[in-house]
Parts: C-alpha cells; structure tokens; sequence
C-alpha cells in the first residue's frame, strides 16, 4: 500500500512540474514575441536596405480604401511636405500593422519638385497612424496630366498603377540575355510616347546571390517601334525600413 502511495504521489509531483514548464514556455514565449515586434516596429524608423525580407506582398499596386483612410490620419499631421500614395507595396506584421507604399512627395516650397518615395505607414492595434520611415529618390514624378493643354512629349499617367500587357511585354525583352537579377514589375507609373514607347515601372528587384536582399527601384523601359526593348535607366531608393530585415533574422533565429 506504501508502495502504491509513493508511485501515486511521484505522479503528481511529475505532472505539477510538467505544467509549470509548460506555463513558463508559454510566458516565455508570449514576452519573447512581444518584444520580437517591439524591436521590429522600433527598427522602423533607423533606416536600412528597402523593403528586404518579412513582408506579404500586395496582390494589387491599388492602394486599398482602408490603408487609404489609415494613410491620410498619418499624413494629416505632417507639415513641409505632402504625399500622396501612388501604389501599395505590401504590408508586414509586427505589434500592429506596417504598411508600404510608393508616394509621390511634394515640398510645400515656392517651386516644389515632386519626387517618389517609399512610405512606412505603421498603424497601431489601438488605431494609431504613423510615418515611421521614407525612403527617397532622385527621380522626378511626372506632372499631373493636363487634358486641355498636354504637354507635348511627357508622360501619361496610366488611371490605375497596374502593370498592362505592353508594359510587361517590354520589360520581358528588355531583361533577355541579362543575369545578375531578377526583376519583377509592382506598379506601372507613366508611359512616354516618343519614336516608341518609355515605360515608366516600379520593380522589385532580388540579385541571384546565395543571400539576396530584394530592393525596390525605377526602372525606365524603352520600347522602339519594331518591339525591341532595353532598360535605359534605373533610380534606387536612399534609405528605408529596416523592420522586414529584423523580422527575416528573428525568423530564421527562432526556427533554428
């Protein structure tokens, strides 16, 4: 009977730490992802590669009405510049929401030059909108079509920044024969009627490397009038997020 007692009671012993583990795991685990999106959503707004790893690509470049609504609370307590969102990139969860999107970006200055950023828009699970990070460029957006008096040789805007057919078809022939990188069109920004056709496109771009780091660029397309294609010029974004990179490393952390 002392014998039977004693097996009993070493049961219950087992059993009470096996749930205190499981109780400490679960703590453990519950701090250790909160402070995994604390660190993520602070590494924000410290710059880094352009959108690199840890993020849910759009299926669409067309900037989302809720993202929308989230955009102009953030962009109403901004001065010295106004954006407006062109494309939506992707979006990527931390503690609340990061979402990524191609802006156009005007100084209030007396003669303003609209460039293309990329937008960090971070919204909270408590409803917060915030600017945490803008990646700049060099490149000059084109001006607001004006269907009274076009101006003669610029570009067009296309109404919804889609990639179309033609414009894909040419970047297509365009990367033949080239290596080094893969280009993949996100948003169709504005065709160019010349003798032939520029194509104005946002690629993400992944360097075919053992560790690639994907980046955002402007790439130019210029398509002549027997279909021959070729890529005359690319701008780079300066600076961006560095939360999709963080995130990529804790991942690949946690799962080794």
């Amino acid at each position: 009977m002392k014998q039977l007692f004693a097996i009993i009671l070493s049961g219950l012993i087992i059993c009470s730490f096996a749930a205190c583990g499981q109780n400490n795991a679960s703590s453990q685990s519950s701090t250790e992802a909160a402070t995994t999106a604390a660190e993520a959503q602070t590494s924000a707004s410290e710059g880094g590669d352009v959108i690199t790893g840890g993020i849910t690509d759009a299926a669409s470049p067309v900037v989302p009405d809720e993202v929308k609504t989230v955009f102009d609370k953030a962009a109403a307590t901004l001065t010295g510049v106004g954006y407006e969102p062109v494309a939506y990139l992707g979006s990527q969860v931390v503690a609340g929401t990061n979402h990524f999107l191609l802006c156009k970006a005007t100084p209030t200055t007396a003669e303003p030059k609209t460039t293309y950023v990329i937008v960090t828009l971070f919204e909270g699970l408590n409803g917060e909108a915030e600017i945490t990070d803008v990646a700049n460029s060099d490149i000059e957006a084109p001006a607001p079509t004006d269907s009274e008096n076009p101006i003669a040789g610029g570009y067009t805007e296309p109404e919804t920044p889609e990639v179309t057919p033609e414009a894909q078809k040419a970047l297509t022939k365009a990367l033949e024969g080239l290596d080094g990188a893969q280009y993949e069109a996100k948003a169709l920004l504005g065709t160019q009627i010349v003798s032939g056709t520029n194509y104005m496109l946002l690629c993400k771009i992944t360097p075919v490397t053992a560790n690639p780091q994907p980046h955002y660029s402007i790439v130019t397309v210029y398509e002549d009038l027997e279909g021959n294609a070729s890529i005359t010029d690319t701008h780079d974004f300066n600076a961006a997020d560095e939360a999709a990179a963080t995130a990529e490393a804790q991942s690949e952390t946690s799962n080794g």
